[in-house]
Order: structure tokens, then sequence, then C-alpha cells
């Protein structure tokens, strides 16, 4: 899966909503979605846009590839950080638009959209999700899973990466933080998930052996592997440096923290050890970079561990995202394969 192609645009005047029609559209384009699917995409980009400039105080419109192995498609992601919406049933109702648009308000916006999910608090703000896959027929069934991954500010090269691969029963996911930010952080990022993608690991640990070795020309990152047996319903987790991985459960939103050492792949490992955990169907991995603050609880969200991956990922990086660096989060729902 490309991990990469991901573009965040704030959403401050009209200008910004004219540019973030015109880059959804082009990243559809470029995605291979159909004629039919994707003259609906920049129709959902500015009513959410407009919403943001009118409604809000101060919010982001983010859009990621979805992976090709899947079908062409879109995810796009609305945020902003308040005052909330009021009234959510009404503005669900189709043909409401509180932006003054021709009728394409939220009811419409979940209309043209192939999945659709809204969380919205009040005073802390709101997040939608929409995707606009390029299908005949159902969406394809796939791993309920997804992630932001931005670079610094005033940065053009995100120092974070991530990845995820599905093989058989085991669901593998690796998150990076390349050392500092900007072109050098990103070479390394990119090297550790190109070994990632190369090598067929029995475990975690056979990873972090064959990047460590890999990295020693970059200079360096942080580093966390996941390999989740869906069948056994059990993870193994390796992480060295200061990615931030936890158990959650979609049930009560209480998590448990996966075990990390300190170090920098490429440069410096003390120590490497692999920790077993179990979990429970449904239940939430969450991994994400230092540019996100490790202080929040789902917990403090009502609902919101049973929303989707993407509102989810959504929340924590508007409210937990430190400001200053790269910043990655990723969300994937763990589901027992059935018997």
């Amino acid at each position: 899966m490309n991990a990469h192609q991901q573009i965040s645009i704030a959403i401050s005047d009209r200008s910004s909503i004219g540019e973030a029609r015109r880059m959804s559209s082009l990243m559809g384009a470029r995605a291979g979605m159909k004629e039919t699917e994707l003259d609906r995409v920049p129709l959902v980009v500015t009513e959410l846009a407009t919403n943001l400039v009118q409604h809000a105080t101060g919010g982001e419109i983010i859009i990621r590839m979805l992976p090709v192995e899947a079908a062409p498609g879109l995810e796009i992601i609305s945020l902003d950080r308040g005052p909330g919406i009021a009234d959510l049933r009404r503005c669900m109702t189709d043909g409401y638009s509180g932006g003054g648009t021709r009728g394409c308000g939220l009811g419409a916006v979940r209309r043209l959209s192939t999945e659709f999910d809204i969380y919205s608090t009040r005073p802390s703000g709101t997040v939608v999700l929409s995707r606009i896959w390029s299908i005949d027929g159902k969406a394809p069934a796939t791993t309920e899973f997804s992630a932001i991954s931005v670079p610094a500010p005033h940065e053009t090269e995100c120092g974070d990466a991530w990845q995820l691969r599905f093989v058989g029963y085991n669901l593998s996911i690796i998150v990076v933080d390349g050392l500092g930010h900007g072109p050098l952080a990103a070479k390394a990022a990119v090297e550790a998930v190109a070994v990632f993608d190369e090598g067929r690991f029995e475990g975690p640990l056979d990873y972090f052996e064959a990047a460590h070795s890999s990295m020693y020309t970059t200079r360096g990152a942080a580093i966390a592997v996941a390999q989740v047996n869906i069948n056994q319903r059990n993870l193994l987790y390796t992480g060295v440096g200061n990615i931030a991985g936890r158990l959650v459960s979609a049930e009560t939103g209480k998590s448990s923290s996966l075990i990390s050492h300190n170090g920098i792949v490429g440069t410096a490992v003390r120590k490497l050890q692999q920790f077993d955990y179990q979990w429970r169907n449904s239940d939430l991995l969450i991994m994400h970079s230092d540019g996100l603050s490790d202080r929040w609880n789902l917990s403090d969200y009502p609902g919101l561990a049973r929303a989707d991956a993407g509102t989810i990922a959504a929340v924590l990086y508007r409210d937990a995202k430190r400001g200053n660096d790269d910043a990655t989060v990723l969300v994937a729902r763990l589901k027992a394969s059935p018997l």
C-alpha cells in the first residue's frame, strides 16, 4: 500500500476552498478513479471546506489516496476546532446546507460517499470522513484502518512514515519517525519502510536486525513494528525510540500501552525485545509518532472508540498534535477471522 499519497490543506478563506477542490480532483485522477465517482470528489470537498470557512474556528482538509489493492479512491477528512454542531440531525438532512452551497449539505455528502462518518462535540469541534471508491458494486472487504501523516510546519517532506501489509492471517504495521525533520529525516524514514516492504520477516525482531544494518548511512529513526495474527488474536510488538503504541478497547475506550525501548535504529540500539499481547475482537491498535502528545485518553470522547478508524485518527491528530514536528497517527481495528 502506498503510504505517502496524502495532502493536508489549511482552510482559512474562500481561496483555500478552490485550492482544496483543485487538489482533490487532481488526486482522484491520479488515483485512477472512474469519471462518475471522480465527479463526486470536488462536490464533497467544496461543501466540507465551505463549512469550515463559514462555521469553524480553524479547519483542515486531509485527502489520502486509498490503497489500489482494494480499488481506486480517496479518503477525505474535514476537521475543525470548534464550536461543534448543535443540531447534528438537522445538518444531516439531505439538501440542507449550512454553507449556502447548492443543496450539497452534510446529508448530500453522506449520499455522495461510499463510506461516511461524523463525530462532533461542543465546543471541541467536528470531524467528517468521506471515502469515495471507484468500484462496481460493493466496496471490497479490507482491514479497517486509516492514517494521517503530515510534515512539520514549513517543511515539504515528512520525516515520518508508515506502512501496512497483510499476508495470510498476519497483519504487519510499521510507524517510523526519522530523527529530526526535513529531507534527511524523510530519507531515513523511506529506508526504514523499504526494508519493511522488501522482507518477509518471522516477527518484528527480524525486521529490526535487517533495518539497523541497512540504515547506518542515514541519521536513523525511531521505529515500532506490530505483527498481528488475526486468527490467533495475538500481537507481537517491538519498538525502539519514541513511537507510542496502544491497544484500546472498542467497548470502553480504555487502553494499555505497548512497550518500547530507548534508542535510534541505524545508529544506537541498546536493547531489542519483542512483546506478546492478546486482544479482543474489534479492539483498536493505535500507533503514533511524538508529533502527537501521548496524554490522550479515548475514553474522554463518548462513543469515539466505535467510530470509523479514520475519524478516530483525525480526532487524535486534531487534539494531540504538538504543532512543531512531523505528525503521524495510525489506527487499525483488529477483527478476528471467522471460524
